[in-house]
């Protein structure tokens, strides 16, 4: 009798308790992949050895409507997630805002399976996206540098998702992709998880481990330019030529959430920008260059691994502050291990500063620690 009554209050109390979503492991294992890089976003803030920001309002290309911020209010960390919000409200001349994070100058991969675990928005004129850009961007414009598209999803199809590619011959409405369908609801009031797993000849892209579609270098009008690092971004846009713009049935704030972000190479091979050595700025001086009838500001940088070696086919990105236009540029280390990089040009004297805010390649590791300094100084 006490061992019916002890069962009838156990299941009374079972009933009560609240349902639990299973959450995915810290450090899941993939038969014949290794955790290389992760953020699980369990911190307070958004971690900016991780993450930068893309800032501005300009259309990015797209016609897009919002302004791009790094503020609080369009990127957070909540309940060990990241919050990406997209906002109605008038900032620097735009009726919207929200946030696009990526790793450009703090890691970048070749190849591997990149996934991460999302709740999407919804409404007309939204347009999240989580995706990848070569790293060589700066020296190589787009689209020859190529673009994957692990997840794009517009507020108007509410039940798709898509995958594509974008590379010289094959760009914007051109890019090569395909979609897949879910039930009605399920990407809006649940979590998946978006991946490819891109190897040296082939991309596939998956939801949920479900393979919708796969790309090979005969499938595309155009060179394939998959073969060298890329970096991840993560954004909320708000209209555009795609998606179109929001109407009287959008409902704001919109919020895309993102449970982690993971990046798995396999076993035999880590050519992404953690796990193998570690490199550090050895020198960085600033001098003027003069040879074209104009002036600018030249950077001279040279990369050190732990044991002072040079390391070469490293991409250093950086920023220009001072008398020179302000802005990012970048390169890559030569066999010495340097690269040079230069301003815009200058039109008067005084003084330019740059600073190191990042480096990435094959199987390497930043390691800012290292450095005696990251900044360099020309007066004139």
């Amino acid at each position: 009798m006490k061992v019916q009554l002890f069962l009838l209050l156990f299941l009374l109390l079972m009933t009560n308790l609240p349902a639990c979503t299973p959450q995915p492991s810290i450090h899941p294992e993939l038969p014949g992949w290794t955790l290389v890089w992760h953020d699980e976003f369990d911190g307070p803030e958004i971690d900016r050895s991780n993450w930068t920001f893309d800032i501005g309002g300009h259309g990015w290309g797209n016609n897009e409507l919002q302004t791009y911020t790094d503020r609080a209010e369009n990127a957070r960390i909540e309940d060990g997630m990241l919050v990406i919000e997209a906002r109605k409200e008038e900032f620097v001349r735009r009726d919207y805002t929200s946030a696009r994070l990526k790793t450009q100058g703090l890691h970048a991969w070749t190849y591997g399976r990149i996934e991460a675990r999302m709740k999407l928005p919804y409404g007309n004129g939204i347009w999240p996206a989580f995706w990848m850009l070569g790293a060589n961007i700066q020296q190589t414009p787009w689209p020859a540098s190529g673009e994957i598209d692990i997840m794009e999803y517009i507020g108007r199809e509410p039940n798709r998702v898509y995958g594509t590619v974008h590379g010289p011959g094959y760009s914007g409405s051109g890019g090569v992709g395909h979609f897949t369908s879910l039930p009605e609801g399920a990407l809006t009031n649940e979590f998946h998880v978006f991946a490819v797993e891109w190897e040296e000849n082939e991309i596939r892209w998956y939801v949920d481990d479900e393979q919708f579609f796969m790309l090979t270098p005969e499938s595309v009008p155009g060179e394939w330019v998959y073969d060298h690092p890329f970096f991840i971004i993560m954004n909320l846009a708000v209209g555009g030529h795609w998606p179109g713009s929001p109407d009287e049935t959008t409902v704001f704030p919109q919020i895309l959430l993102v449970d982690y972000v993971r990046v798995y190479q396999p076993l035999d091979s880590t050519t992404g920008s953690i796990g193998g050595r570690s490199v550090h700025i050895g020198d960085i001086s600033l001098e003027a260059d003069e040879s074209n009838g104009e002036w600018r500001a030249a950077a001279v940088i040279t990369v050190h691994d732990a044991e002072g070696n040079p390391v070469e086919g490293i991409t250093v990105t950086g920023g220009w502050v001072g008398i020179t236009i302000r802005g990012e540029t970048s390169g890559e280390t030569d066999a010495q291990g340097i690269v040079h990089l230069l301003s815009d040009p200058v039109e008067r004297q005084g003084e330019v500063t740059f600073c190191v805010t990042g480096m990435s390649g094959q199987n390497v590791t930043y390691d800012k620690s290292t450095n005696e300094r990251n900044c360099a100084k020309l007066e004139k």
